[in-house]
Order: structure tokens, then sequence, then C-alpha cells
């Protein structure tokens, strides 16, 4: 009994060693097989993941179709975490218009192992009216620049030109056809900072025209994201300057909105300017 007892002992102690080398050859196959499976998912799906960029973040002024007096806003403390708090940045773009230009900064990494090519924009659903009537023009507290390592790749659109093309853009402004394209390896990421500017109230949806693997695809760019990186809207809204507003407001140095006259905003080209002396008094 003993000799056979010894005897089993041994031939556990043989097949243990065995069993965990299986063991340890499964788990790395199935790690395997779930990388490959993962890597089919990344192959097959949109060539870029976009994510929230850092370097824009909208326009400088909004415009409202309701006349503020004087009274209602001026002298409040401008919440920039106040939710739907009035005012607050949730309550602006929740009411308010971008004056002029707006634009969005996205982020985008390549997903597929060949080259992607990023070649342009599209609109679609582009709605469009005559300016915004006389209302309140509002600027923001400025709340800084994210900044980036590699340079933004910029273009924009005329959005109610009859027929749209990709633009360059230097600073604010748009200029000739976009005819350059971006070439993105697996892996690499760069930041785009769109622009659209036009001479009419427009609502519009805007993708990104992106080419891989021998089709081209059309990615939806979201209007604005929510607090978890998702996006929030895909319908962007925009006015064209429009003069006189029945009252101006800009944010003074303790980020509070402060009613200034007339005569200390001055329009150049597409958009106004505060040329006030930065003493502003609460009327």
């Amino acid at each position: 009994m003993v000799i056979a007892l010894m005897a089993t002992g041994a031939a556990i102690a043989v097949v243990a060693p065995a069993i965990n080398s299986d063991n340890r050859d499964q788990r790395a196959e199935d790690r395997e097989l779930k990388e490959d499976s993962e890597e089919d998912a990344l192959e097959s799906g949109l060539p870029l993941k976009l994510a929230p960029g850092i370097s824009y973040y909208g326009p400088d002024w909004y415009v409202s179709k309701t006349s503020y007096g004087t009274d209602q806003l001026n002298g409040q403390p401008f919440k920039e975490d106040g939710g739907e708090a009035v005012p607050s940045w949730a309550w602006l773009q929740k009411n308010w218009t971008p004056l002029s230009a707006t634009g969005l900064a996205v982020s985008v990494e390549s997903q597929h192992k060949k080259t992607v090519l990023v070649q342009a924009l599209k609109l679609r659903h582009v709605e469009c009216e005559g300016p915004v009537p006389s209302g309140t023009l509002l600027r923001p507290p400025g709340i800084g620049d994210g900044g980036e390592v590699l340079p933004t790749v910029d273009m924009g659109m005329r959005v109610d030109a009859f027929r749209p093309v990709t633009r360059t853009v230097e600073g604010a402004t748009l200029g000739a056809p976009y005819t350059r394209q971006v070439a993105l390896d697996k892996g690499d990421a760069r930041e785009f900072r769109i622009f659209t500017a036009e001479q009419k109230a427009c609502s519009f949806q805007a993708d990104l025209l992106v080419y891989s693997k021998g089709k081209q695809y059309r990615l939806r760019l979201p209007a604005s994201w929510g607090k978890d990186g998702k996006p929030a809207g895909y319908t962007f809204t925009v006015a064209p300057p429009h003069k006189p507003y029945k009252s101006h407001y800009v944010v003074g140095t303790a980020t509070m909105l402060v009613a200034v006259p007339d005569t200390d905003i001055k329009w150049e080209g597409q958009g106004p300017t505060y040329t006030g002396s930065g003493e502003l008094s609460y009327w």
C-alpha cells in the first residue's frame, strides 16, 4: 500500500506541472485571441477616434434676440461652473448664439493599420435666415488655452455660400480652398480646429471626410461635448454681425457681466472689439 501511495504521489507530482503549463498556455492563447478580436473590431470600425480638443473654446462673442436691460444682467457674477444658473456657461451656450464665427477643436486618433487621409469638410442640414434682430451682445470670460505640442490643422467653410467648399484658415479669416490632405498612421493623433463663418444666421451639421482602405468615410462632428467626453449634440448655430444691439455687455476682471455703452464697442470686419478704458462701472 505504501508503495502504491508513493507511486500515486509521484504521478501527481509529474502531472501537476504539466497541468499548470497547459493553463498558462491556455491563458496566453486566450489573451492573443482577445487582442486579435479587438484589433479586428478596430479595423472594421471607423478610421478615426474623436475626442474633445483643448486649444479652442468657442467664439469670443455671443448674441441673443432678447434685449437684456442694464438691470437684468449688469453686475452679476459669471458662474463658470454654475450649471443652469444665470449667468453661466451652461446658460449661455443653451440660450445664446455664437456671433459671426463658430467652430470646435477636435482631437483625432487613427485606428487603422494603413494610413488614413483626412481630406475635407462636408455640411448637412444647412438652414439659413436673415440677420438676428437687434438684441444683446455679450463677451463671456476667457478660460485660457490648453496649448498643444503638435501644430493644429485649421480648416473652415462659408456656411451660407451657394456651394460651400473647405477653405484654409488664418486666424478667424477664411482663405483659399483647402487642397492639402493630412496623413495619419495607426496611433497618430492630431488636433483639428474647424471654423465656420458667414453673413446669415445658420444652423447646420458638419462631417469630416476621411479616406481609408479604399473607402471614404463621413465622420459626424460633435457641436458640443458632455462631461463624460461623449458628444452632447451635433447641430451648430451661428449668427452674423448685426448692429446696433440694444444692449452691450462685456466681462470685467472680476468675471462679472458689466454693461458698456455703444461708444466702447468698435466694429471691425466680422466682429466687435471692446475699446473702453477697462474702468467699468456698474450701471
